[in-house]
């Protein structure tokens, strides 16, 4: 299988992506650094896409996009607690 050849600015924009979730990661825990149950975090992500939809209804893409990086970092935050069970 041969791997795609990215161009630079997918790059970049994938980066501002990793970025922006890392940065709302180490926002959640700043708010709320207490362990959840695993199915606790699992409705947050619920919500989250709910949010997710409820923007794209609204075609709103800036909270769109604020919504999809809140979920994304919170699915990150559920599996690194998957990991250290």
């Amino acid at each position: 299988m041969e791997l795609p050849v990215y161009q630079t600015s997918n790059l970049d924009l994938r980066t501002k992506i990793i970025n922006d979730i890392h940065q709302e990661r180490a926002r959640q825990d700043h708010l709320h650094p207490e362990k959840l149950p695993l199915s606790m975090r699992f409705v947050t992500i619920m919500e989250e896409l709910g949010e997710v939809a409820e923007a794209l209804q609204n075609k709103d893409m800036e909270s769109t996009y604020r919504e999809l990086i809140d979920a994304a970092a919170s699915c990150l935050r559920m599996a690194e607690e998957v990991l250290k069970e």
